[in-house]
């Protein structure tokens, strides 16, 4: 049977092949379109660069054109780049310098039959990079920025583009289909942050693979092209672009997008490893919840490896277009607005950043310029675990989970503007025994507790209608067992609060045999168990309010 070339068809395959590589281009197609260079008839990008006196420039990109295939959706498809700057598309093609090819890499750039990854590599990071969409000629006065199809930004200038000149006068040749200029060098591919982290040998087995698992391609469903609705109510699109998306990376910052400006702080590999070694001994959960791809449910190895890896990302990305700090500091993705009303302390933040103690100065021994921002390396390890993710779990009493006896009645109380105390969020439990009860107890679940010591503070509003103090007895018990009991011989200890003051309990230091970050059950609860008694009742009242409970972790 004999198949006939479809011209339109080979161009509708071009176009939505290369949509992939140019969703982030925005520039305005009736300002770029045109050109003023008159065109030359009948001759094409790709037969300019053909039959034009371009020497061995032109022949070993050309033999990479036509051995380089366009790639969609895991398919490689029946089109060559040489196609492509064989189509009616207007597009600007700045031609490297042979000699800027290395070896190695000639090898592959003209490698027949490459593998899909192969094509879409070669394409993306060298072929793409010299190509852009619509007309940008080089004027004597005129500089602009624009993105290549390999969805870099690049400024042209009147001599030279991302620092690269321009051969001599060998620029704004008109084509048919497009200008032609010859560059004396070639343009680099400039990682991002992202690729960085995924492609660099000695990242990607700390830090990178890690990231990378996480990553999947999507629809962008505002790029797309809807076409009909299937039987099952679903959208069919006759143009689907597709995008990748880091659902690990929601939580830190989109670090793979070229319109964004970041700045990450990252130590050498070693002191990485390091690190993680010293601090997952925080993070062993001490039982397998199952072997499934739900990371909640996941081993216990597959969650101590999960979590242990993000508490050491906690402040490691920095979006330098959205700075929600104080003049002279600069906060983490992680920063919240909230928690910094809430806390003292100065979460995801870091003051005079560029001076010589300074987060992006101090340890740091090389500076890695990509597309999207900077990395910094360091040779120390550069943050503080207890600004991190070693830091206090605070429950406010009055949205803590808990469980109670019948005999108790625990309800939220306002507290704004009604006493002459300042308590937490204007708001305090109020808990007091059912019809007078004495002994009651309440049981709170806590959650997000890493493995090891915390001491444990009761915060206790003073009850203000009988001006008597609370008296208390703390038991924690992890996974119905009891881990602390405070003792004084063989009577339970108690503790009794100051009436004149908002008052800070301190409960005693407990060792938590397991970590339970992020599960979806609580193994820690704290028992606050009331202890007046028919006899002490005229000196204790068993009206408790509860400001907040605090687990503060002992630092080694």
């Amino acid at each position: 049977m004999k198949h006939f070339f479809n011209p339109l068809r080979k161009s509708i395959w071009i176009v939505s092949a290369l949509c992939l590589f140019t969703a982030a281009c925005q520039d305005n197609w009736d300002e770029h379109y045109s050109t003023d260079y008159s065109i030359v008839p009948g001759r094409t990008l790709a037969t300019h660069l053909m039959n034009g006196s371009f020497g061995e420039d032109a022949e070993l990109f050309i033999e990479i054109l036509q051995n380089t295939y366009m790639t969609n959706r895991g398919e490689i498809l029946p089109y060559s780049y040489f196609d492509f700057l064989n189509d009616d598309q207007f597009l600007t093609v700045w031609l490297p310098k042979a000699s800027t090819v290395t070896a190695e890499e000639k090898a592959l750039f003209t490698k027949k039959n490459k593998t899909y990854l192969e094509n879409q590599n070669v394409a993306t990071r060298f072929i793409l990079n010299h190509i852009a969409r619509f007309s940008h000629p080089v004027g004597a006065t005129r500089s602009e920025s624009f993105y290549m199809l390999s969805k870099k930004r690049y400024l042209s200038e009147t001599d030279k583009i991302d620092d690269v000149p321009y051969a001599g006068d060998s620029y704004n040749i008109a084509c048919n289909n497009g200008i032609l200029h010859i560059l004396d060098g070639r343009i680099i591919y400039r990682q991002n942050i992202y690729e960085f982290l995924t492609t660099n040998e000695d990242y990607k087995e700390v830090l990178g693979d890690f990231i990378d698992k996480y990553t999947r391609e999507e629809i962008d469903i505002e790029k797309s092209v809807e076409k009909d609705i299937d039987d099952l109510g679903r959208t069919v699109y006759s143009d689907s672009v597709m995008i990748k998306r880091n659902i690990l990376l929601d939580r830190f910052g989109y670090i793979e997008r070229e319109d964004s400006n970041y700045v990450m702080v990252i130590p050498t590999p070693e002191v990485w490893k390091e690190k993680y070694d010293s601090i997952k001994k925080f993070f062993e959960y001490g039982l397998v919840f199952g072997d499934t791809s739900d990371v909640s449910k996941a081993g216990a190895d597959s969650l101590q490896y999960f979590w242990g890896q993000q508490a050491l990302m906690t402040d490691m990305f920095f979006n330098m277009n959205i700075q929600r700090g104080k003049t002279d500091s600069v906060t983490s993705t992680r920063f919240n607005e909230r928690d910094r009303r809430k806390s003292k302390i100065a979460y995801n933040t870091y003051y005079n950043p560029y001076s010589s103690e300074g987060l992006f100065s101090k340890n740091i021994i090389h500076t890695e310029k990509c597309s999207n921002g900077l990395v910094y390396i360091a040779n120390d390890w550069p943050f503080v675990d207890s600004l991190t993710f070693r830091v206090p779990i605070k429950i406010e009493g009055e949205n803590a989970s808990m469980s109670v006896r019948n005999l108790t009645k625990p309800f939220e109380q306002v507290f704004r503007n009604t006493s002459r105390f300042t308590v937490s969020e204007e708001r305090v439990l109020y808990i007091i025994g059912d019809e007078g009860a004495y002994n009651w107890h309440v049981d709170f679940e806590i959650r997000n507790n890493l493995k090891g010591k915390y001491r444990f503070y009761a915060v206790l509003v003073p009850d203000i209608s009988s001006g008597l103090p609370n008296i208390i007895h703390p038991v924690v018990t992890y996974n119905r067992q009891t881990i602390y009991k405070p003792m004084d011989g063989r009577r339970e200890r108690t503790f009794v609060n100051d009436v004149n003051k908002v008052d800070t309990l301190f409960l005693g230091e407990v060792e938590i045999p397991n970590c339970d970050y992020r599960t979806e059950k609580s193994r820690l609860n704290l028992r606050i168990h009331s202890k007046v008694t028919s006899s002490n009742a005229r000196s204790y009242s068993s009206i408790v309010r509860l400001d907040f409970l605090l687990l503060e972790p002992v630092l080694e």
